[in-house]
């Protein structure tokens, strides 16, 4: 059994690992559970469903359904049956697995002095299955760079789904060998963090800032870490633009992502935001598989 498959069935109940024990990993990327409804497998190039009598079927008719009752316990296992110790991370509508695989989570909102403070009523749940894709960054890499090898400032942009945090840690693995890397990962999404541990290889020179909101992690960061490059991702507000702009002044290079689907409409969108740096690389979806579609300088640089 492959390390990815192992690390997720390894936290889901018995009876969902003895279903889905038969079933490939290879190219799957989402098992989605909902109230009443069939579970869903969602591969690269399809989807399909889980068999009630294990591995995969075409069609929901003979599909495993997943009944209200089921997704508390799943949710349970998920947190390793400290449901307690995930509060902060449920809230906000994820769990994150060792291995780095998140989970998604779907369901009434626990709300307290206007703000949610928990989740209940579990109606859904997503396994993303992370897969670190080394070396993904190899060929996009020596187009960031100057003629005498400076790390160029970068901004990733691609609409949802499209690979852009799988490009982020490949290239902040990359840049640790040569830069002291710090990564603000507001939503563990980048590093994967578990337990304190990043679940992915960020290189030897990273240091992480797993769940702090990115403004107060970049303004730390360049007080406490001395960063070469600083990482972030999902980018675009006023607040996250101010706070880029002091990283800029202190000479340290940025490195982040932002959802959108073109480079002209974003120019026109946020140029403030284009602004802050050299290069922007738009990523999307080529034989339904993440890709750089485009490489562009925004701005000059020596």
């Amino acid at each position: 059994m492959d390390k990815c498959k192992h690390s997720i069935l390894a936290q889901l109940p018995a009876a969902y690992r003895l279903l889905l024990e038969p079933v490939s990993f290879n190219s799957l990327e989402e098992i989605r559970f909902r109230a009443n409804q069939p579970v869903m497998l969602y591969f690269h190039e399809n989807h399909c469903y889980l068999h009630k009598n294990g591995g995969t079927c075409s069609t929901p008719d003979n599909a495993k359904r997943t009944v209200s009752a089921e997704l508390s316990m799943l949710a349970s296992s998920l947190c390793n049956h400290s449901v307690y110790a995930h509060t902060n991370d449920m809230k906000d509508g994820f769990i994150t697995l060792r291995g780095g695989h998140r989970v998604g989570l779907a369901g009434k909102a626990v709300i307290k002095e206007g703000k949610v403070n928990g989740l209940c009523d579990i109606s859904g749940i997503n396994i993303r299955i992370a897969k670190p894709h080394t070396g993904c960054a190899g060929d996009l890499l020596p187009q960031l760079k100057t003629a005498k090898g400076v790390f160029l400032n970068t901004l990733l942009i691609a609409p949802p789904q499209c690979g852009k945090t799988t490009m982020l840690r490949d290239l902040a693995r990359m840049l640790s060998t040569h830069y002291k890397i710090a990564i603000i990962d507001e939503r563990s999404e980048i590093a994967g963090t578990f337990e304190g541990v990043p679940q992915f290889d960020l290189g030897y020179q990273t240091d992480v800032l797993d769940r702090f909101p990115k403004v107060t992690g970049m303004l730390l960061a360049l007080r406490s870490l001395s960063p070469q490059v600083l990482i972030t991702d999902e980018v675009g507000s006023d607040a996250d633009i101010e706070a880029m702009e002091r990283v800029r002044h202190t000479g340290c290079q940025l490195l982040a992502s932002v959802h959108g689907d073109s480079i002209r409409t974003l120019l026109k969108a946020k140029p403030r935001l284009l602004s802050l740096f050299d290069v922007a690389v738009l990523m999307g979806r080529r034989n339904n598989c993440p890709a750089v579609l485009e490489v562009k300088e925004v701005n000059n640089h020596d």
